[in-house]
């Protein structure tokens, strides 16, 4: 450490690296001096001219030999490419994003590093929101990260695996938001009013669940749905449609392949009929 903060390096600066150092530098707070990789050498250049406690490094070794904490932020299709040359150190913390490697596959990689930890952040923790779920529970990653979402630090490696999964969810929520206000749309409503309700009504939603969620997802469901009602009328549709089975059948074969029994060729869509 310098200075009474740790020394965080990137290898790899993505949009989830750039929603996490945005997050850990809000409102100008120095909870860490930054190096990052110059892989990604717009964003990373960006995050330099906004915070005067970030640095691009000459190249992803840089990174490593001047950090403490290094968050691997790289895709699984080329984190054996270029993670195999990098040298780490014994006293390294790594903290991996990479969903598809679990602590074995990635124990040979950083060696001689033993303490690794894997985190599954969102983009919202640029605005300090949303969920950061990691394991294991090492009490200096939960500070470093602490007041970015709800943290949720995890004993068990296959908790996080399950919790991953369902962060592949963000793009059928986006979906789901398109098609519902592609409907008003097309019954009239100007999209520029017809988005901004959309996204409205399901934020409003999204607060309610977050708050109330100690009551059960199926006890608001009931609280939300008249008898007799529209809401009650929408989810038996839904329902009657498979849509629920669905969800859940989505999220065995994402997790499958977070967990390293199935390949992104296994889970391409299949024939229903």
């Amino acid at each position: 450490m310098q200075g009474g903060v740790p020394r965080v390096g990137f290898v790899g600066v993505g949009t989830i690296a750039e929603a996490l150092i945005t997050g850990m530098c809000a409102e100008d707070e120095h909870r860490a001096d930054f190096l990052l990789s110059p892989r990604n050498a717009e964003i990373a250049a960006r995050l330099a001219g906004r915070y005067p406690f970030v640095t691009v490094a000459a190249d992803n070794q840089a990174v490593v030999d001047g950090s403490d904490i290094v968050f691997l932020a790289i895709t699984p299709q080329v984190a054996e490419q270029v993670l195999a040359p990098l040298a780490f150190r014994p006293d390294q913390r790594i903290v991996s994003l990479v969903a598809t490697f679990d602590l074995a596959r990635l124990h040979p990689l950083v060696a001689p590093a033993t303490t690794i930890i894997r985190a599954a952040p969102l983009p919202p923790v640029a605005q300090r929101m949303g969920a950061l779920p990691f394991h294991p529970p090492l009490p200096e990653i939960a500070a470093l990260l602490d007041g970015l979402g709800l943290v949720v630090p995890l004993e068990r490696e296959e908790d996080l695996d399950a919790l991953w999964a369902v962060t592949a969810l963000m793009g059928s929520y986006f979906g789901l938001l398109d098609q519902v206000s592609g409907w008003l749309t097309d019954r009239g409503v100007p999209e520029d009013q017809a988005r901004p309700y959309v996204g409205a009504v399901l934020h409003a939603l999204g607060v309610a669940a977050q708050a109330r969620s100690g009551e059960g997802f199926d006890r608001l469901s009931v609280a939300y749905s008249t008898p007799g009602g529209l809401n009650e009328q929408a989810w038996r549709e839904l329902k009657a449609a498979g849509w629920p089975g669905l969800v859940s059948e989505t999220l065995d074969l994402v997790h499958a392949r977070i967990g390293g029994e199935a390949t992104l060729a296994d889970t391409l869509p299949r024939n229903r009929d």
